[in-house]
């Protein structure tokens, strides 16, 4: 059952890489050597008769026609290496030393949700056979540690602010006013 379902579900691969069938003229005013003839081409088939992990000349590290693959575990993979770029954001931030420190903290707290988020989806799978968002007690205490993120962000943003409005305020007062004078 498990070769046929396979066979059955590579055939949108498998009619990719072969002849198309309007090839096969079925009036006989064409010639038909000249028909056969670009059958046998190989240049215009650029599978060349490969088939599995490769779309028509394109290398591709999984068939995306395989029923296989799932949200899950792509989801999985850009997670995973959406954290080099993140670094990096955190790198620079704190090397330019313009965030606000509470902000700052709130940035660097997101990195305690992923490594929390981990664990938690790890436990979830093999403890109750699912995904983590199928876990009320297990989601909503990873999803906290993102609230909390954000609240850092923000109170820290906001603290920013409030200091960029009071340095401002106490320019303007320890300016004279230029009209006062006359």
């Amino acid at each position: 059952m498990a070769g046929t379902m396979k066979l059955s579900l590579s055939l949108p691969l498998a009619s990719l890489c072969k002849a198309p069938n309007f090839l096969n003229p079925p009036t006989s005013f064409l010639q038909k050597d000249n028909v056969n003839s670009l059958r046998r081409s190989t240049k215009w088939n650029p599978c060349n008769g490969k088939r599995g992990g490769i779309v028509c000349g394109l290398p591709l590290p999984v068939d995306p026609w395989a029923p296989t693959i799932d949200s899950q575990s792509i989801a999985s993979q850009l997670f995973a290496f959406s954290l080099f770029p993140y670094i990096g954001f955190l790198y620079f931030i704190t090397k330019s030393k313009t965030a606000p420190n509470l902000t700052l903290f709130g940035f660097y707290f997101l990195l305690a949700f992923v490594g929390a988020t981990i664990p938690a989806g790890i436990y979830a799978k093999v403890h109750y056979g699912t995904s983590l968002s199928n876990v009320d007690w297990l989601h909503g205490g990873a999803e906290s540690l993102l609230t909390l993120t954000n609240l850092f962000i923000v109170l820290g943003l906001r603290e920013g602010l409030r200091k960029i409005e009071n340095s401002q305020e106490d320019e303007t007062s320890s300016t004279p006013n230029s009209s006062s004078e006359e």
